[in-house]
């Protein structure tokens, strides 16, 4: 089963967790890592995460912000490690869909979940009633 890591800046991660949980009940082989200030920390805590839920199957990091610390240094980590993927922009539908196919291979399972967080990103509109306009009276 692939393991998962939830990280982001501040309340993020945990925040992420708990929202899912409301739905799925207790996820297994999950670590959240939250990121303060401290890179440094950060990266050592990222790494034992990293070992403690990588069974074989590999291992993914959800980014709260492409491009922010907590996806950058998982991303350096992900540069020595065959088995680690890093994702940024982590929604509640890519981890949800991710909960339910931990099975997949790594790549397969990346390529899943990022479909579903883009496919599930909507805008609500108001539809407007259309009236038929009749020219012949009926």
């Amino acid at each position: 089963m692939i393991g998962m890591i939830l990280t982001g800046h501040g309340s993020f991660p945990d925040g992420m967790l708990t929202s899912v949980q409301l739905i799925t009940g207790e996820v297994k082989q999950v670590e959240v890592i939250p990121f303060e200030e401290d890179q440094e920390k950060l990266q050592a805590e990222l790494e034992k995460a990293i070992d403690k839920v990588d069974t074989g199957s590999g291992v993914v990091c959800f980014a709260d912000l492409a491009g922010g610390t907590p996806f950058n240094v998982c991303s350096r980590l992900a540069a020595t490690k065959g088995n680690v993927r890093v994702i940024g922009g982590t929604n509640s539908p890519m981890l949800l869909s991710g909960i339910f196919q931990r099975d997949l291979p790594i790549d397969e399972f990346v390529e899943k979940v990022l479909v579903e967080g883009k496919e599930n990103i909507k805008q609500f509109k108001v539809k407007q009633k259309q009236t038929a306009k009749g020219t012949d009276g009926i």
